[in-house]
């Protein structure tokens, strides 16, 4: 699918506008998931003490922040200035600052590593992120970044958008945007490095897990913690809702059943180097 400009726009506005209102509650619910994936991203711009390291769509900090407890001259942004907030709140000894990831106002060659856990489905045009990614980095750097392996293994957010689907009124849409699953593809993912030039493209799948206290916390995670779904659940009649939320517990239920208590949600790091 190809967007024009006013498309790209709209859509990342509404992530803007989504996320912030998410902010406060991202780390108790979907967080439990993104932070597993913050060894794996550093070990795979080989991450190490005075490395400077720029964090893009750092969300509540977790990156950025562990990067600089490693002693990295790390800095997180985020296109929403409440998520950058909530990292500046919860980690007051790491830097953050408010930057679109598609236009970034750093100088060319600027950074030794970029990272970016979970942001690439949320910008409209992932290939401008990668590519500012290839821009800012120092010959030599690598950038890697993180997305959720596809819909068969990703149960959790399979479980939650398959019982939303099944109820909602047809006639709501999402703006246009990438798919939550356009790049779980490993030939997908090496294309889009490629095409920004990246070289010894490597991807790698780590294990990931929901493992919530009851059912109703996978609602709860799809209620104040996601963006499309949350946008398409409130859209719908009161009934419609019920029956959502009913659905995902009845769901929630029989896959921590089966997991002994957790929901399986792998995650693939993507990694290349700057020439």
């Amino acid at each position: 699918m190809i967007i024009d400009e006013q498309q790209s726009r709209a859509f990342k506005e509404f992530e803007r506008t989504g996320w912030a209102k998410q902010a406060e509650h991202y780390d108790s619910l979907v967080g439990q998931m993104t932070r597993q994936a913050v060894d794996a991203l550093l070990a795979a711009v080989n991450a190490r003490s005075g490395v400077k390291l720029l964090d893009m769509a750092s969300g509540p900090g977790y990156v950025a922040a562990e990067a600089t407890r490693r002693g990295l001259d790390a800095i997180g942004t985020d296109i929403a200035g409440d998520m950058v907030d909530e990292a500046r709140r919860r980690f007051a000894e790491a830097r953050f600052e408010v930057a679109d990831a598609e236009n970034l106002s750093y100088g060319d060659a600027s950074f030794d590593a970029v990272t970016c856990a979970f942001g690439m489905l949320h910008f409209p045009q992932p290939g401008k992120a990668v590519a500012e990614a290839y821009r800012v980095l120092r010959p030599g750097g690598r950038f890697a970044f993180s997305v959720w392996c596809g819909a068969a293994k990703a149960k959790v957010l399979t479980l939650i958008a398959e019982a939303v689907q099944r109820h909602i009124d047809a006639s709501v849409a999402l703006p246009p945007g990438p798919g939550t699953f356009m790049l779980s593809d490993p030939w997908v993912l090496t294309a889009l490095m490629e095409a920004a030039k990246f070289t010894d493209v490597r991807v790698e799948e780590i294990p990931c897990f929901f493992a919530p206290a009851s059912p109703s916390e996978v609602f709860d995670m799809m209620r104040k913690s996601m963006v499309r779904a949350t946008y398409l659940y409130e859209r719908q009649t009161g009934d419609v809702q019920h029956r959502i939320e009913r659905d995902i517990n009845d769901e929630a239920a029989k896959a921590l059943a089966a997991g002994n208590g957790k929901i399986s949600c792998p995650a693939l790091i993507v990694s290349g180097a700057k020439s």
